[in-house]
């Protein structure tokens, strides 16, 4: 495999930054995309430049040009997106969260391992360069034991962002934006770190969506962790990761990293310094062209999944399926507690 062929599956506007990155700034290809309306579909792929174009999710998975699906749609609709394009053996990258719960993404594993497909989370955090610096200290134990992280990440959405508001399209912060805490969370204390309790609180709108929460994770041998988010207010998106001999920072904005911050309790030995600061620059190009900032930050998990694919790989060591179900796991825990049900889980006991 040279050039990889990759169909968009959703014509929204993250799907518009991600093809535009696409054609912009790798070495790959968009052959087709799909939209639930063929004036839709066909109005992006003149945008984009995309020869094929369909009305159907289904016809883009069934497409022979098409090696790898990106799924930018709501996270209701990604399970049957992710089945169809598995039925037709294509490779996977779905925008995060993966699925509504758990029990989806214990299903979608299962087809995955049948499937013998590549899949990814799209946590795309993972994948920056700044994020890549951060797991090399904390791997190499610059601030040796992590003992506590804390961050937030908060923006005050109109009223009319349904994918937050709406209970039916899977709304609520914790799914669209609390993730991103939560993942440098079980990155800095790893995956088989044991956690001990999980305390969340926040508040509901009269629609059943949360608000805001707030989330205490506790580990094994007194450490633990702390994660606000709110869809009410703009927060401050600074991500600090303590241990036992230093402290990492990630500036704002923690979800797009460009700047990383590491103090020590002793001084280097190769210049006596006991903090420095690293600058991870993102690709540049003119803002007008993308609806979300930082957008430029995506060449580096789509070039990270064309690699993966030209090695025949089927999952990606940066984000895992240890790491996609744990975090499952954790937001299930946490919904629970906050009281946020969605529709397709309104007949079933527990998560």
């Amino acid at each position: 495999m040279t050039k990889v062929r990759w169909g968009i599956l959703g014509c929204g506007k993250i799907s518009s930054d991600f093809t535009t990155v696409l054609n912009q700034f790798t070495d790959s290809v968009v052959t087709a995309c799909a939209a639930r309306s063929l004036d839709r579909s066909e109005a992006f792929a003149k945008k984009h430049g995309i020869a094929n174009y369909y009305d159907s999710y289904d016809k883009l998975c069934e497409d022979p040009g098409v090696d790898v699906v990106y799924i930018g749609t709501i996270h209701p609709r990604h399970i049957d997106q992710i089945k169809s394009a598995l039925k037709n053996r294509k490779h996977v990258l779905v925008e995060k969260p993966m699925t509504l719960n758990k029990t989806q993404a214990l299903e979608v594993k299962t087809l995955v391992d049948q499937s013998d497909c590549f899949f990814l989370e799209g946590v795309w955090t993972r994948f920056f360069p700044a994020t890549r610096y951060v797991r090399c200290l904390l791997d190499e134990g610059a601030i040796g034991q992590v003992q506590f992280v804390t961050t937030c990440i908060g923006y005050a959405f109109s009223p009319d962002v349904k994918r937050i508001w709406d209970r039916s399209l899977g709304g609520g912060g914790l799914l669209d934006i609390g993730i991103y805490g939560l993942q440098y969370v079980t990155m800095a204390f790893g995956v088989e770190a044991k956690i001990e309790s999980i305390v969340a609180s926040g508040k509901l709108t009269d629609g059943g969506v949360d608000a805001y929460g707030s989330i205490t994770i506790h580990y094994e041998g007194s450490r633990f962790a702390t994660v606000q988010y709110s869809c009410l207010a703009k927060m401050n998106e600074r991500v600090s990761i303590v241990g036992t001999k230093g402290v990492i920072e990630i500036h704002p904005e923690g979800h797009i990293p460009t700047k990383v911050t590491l103090s020590r309790k002793e001084p280097d030995t190769a210049d006596g310094s006991t903090t420095s600061s690293t600058e991870f620059l993102l690709p540049t190009d003119d803002a007008s062209k993308y609806e979300f900032e930082g957008s430029t930050g995506f060449k580096y998990e789509i070039e990270a999944v064309n690699d993966y694919l030209r090695q025949n790989k089927r999952e990606a060591s940066e984000f895992s399926w240890d790491d996609s179900i744990l975090l499952q796991d954790i937001m299930d825990q946490v919904r629970h507690q906050i009281g946020v049900v969605y529709p397709e889980e309104e007949k079933l006991v527990s998560f």
